[in-house]
């Protein structure tokens, strides 16, 4: 009877899990990408582990559980943190803004890639920067003003790009263009000419959207304001 009261309430919590969707950590939650992208989480049914080292700033609810993460810490710490979330999903949305890139933006990415391997997630969502991944172009015209007023940032975000690509995890990376605060449009343009605008709102809905489209696994998004629906152009055909 006992055994059978244990797979009953097993059970249970499965078809609960199910029924809220996907358990997402997601990392860099109270930055400006990564609040949106908690929202958009939440909207689409999932469970947000919030972390940031500001974690007392995050509400909690019944979809989100903040978690106090420090990206600075040791790799040992940052993947007890992962085990500990039972997860099925990372997005990463932490930056520095500038002021600590090799430590955040490039090491306090890679071990996120690393904690998720170690504890067997294999999905990680990466918020980039436009063209980052694919340093060949940085000397294009239309490109390397953009490239050249953050340059050692891009370096940092290209290591970071790197190292998810080649780390066997099921990935997707948005790189957008200049950020801007105004009113999502829930419309984007993918691989444009060269860089543009785009507002945070349709950036957090990009990286909240692929959790659930299987179609954007293994793929790169340079991404700028458009008007394509955000899902259609996700979904496009390389």
């Amino acid at each position: 009877m006992k055994s059978s009261r244990i797979w009953r309430t097993k059970t249970h919590m499965r078809r609960k899990r199910i029924n809220m969707g996907k358990r997402i950590i997601l990392v860099g939650a109270t930055g400006r990408v990564g609040a949106l992208t908690c929202a958009d989480l939440v909207k689409a049914g999932h469970e947000v582990v919030a972390c940031a080292r500001g974690a007392s700033k995050i509400p909690a609810s019944q979809q989100v559980k903040p978690m106090t993460l420090d990206l600075h810490d040791p790799l040992s710490q940052v993947t007890d943190a992962f085990r500990k979330s039972h997860a099925d999903a990372v997005v990463f949305t932490a930056g520095s803004r500038g002021k600590d890139i090799n430590q955040i933006d490039a090491l306090g990415a890679m071990k996120t890639i690393e904690a998720a391997k170690a504890v067997g997630i294999t999905r990680y969502v990466m918020l980039g920067a436009m063209y980052a991944a694919d340093w060949l172009r940085w000397e294009q015209p239309q490109v390397k003003p953009a490239i050249d007023a953050l340059a050692d940032y891009y370096v940092t975000k290209n290591m970071a790009d790197q190292y998810l690509i080649s780390s066997g995890l099921d990935y997707t990376i948005i790189e957008p263009g200049s950020l801007t605060e105004q009113e999502g449009t829930g419309t984007i343009q993918v691989e444009p000419d060269g860089p543009g605008p785009i507002p945070i709102a349709d950036v957090a809905q990009c990286l909240a959207d692929c959790i659930d489209l299987e179609q954007t696994i293994g793929r790169i998004y340079n991404i700028i304001g458009g008007s394509t629906p955000i899902s259609k152009a996700l979904t496009a055909n390389q």
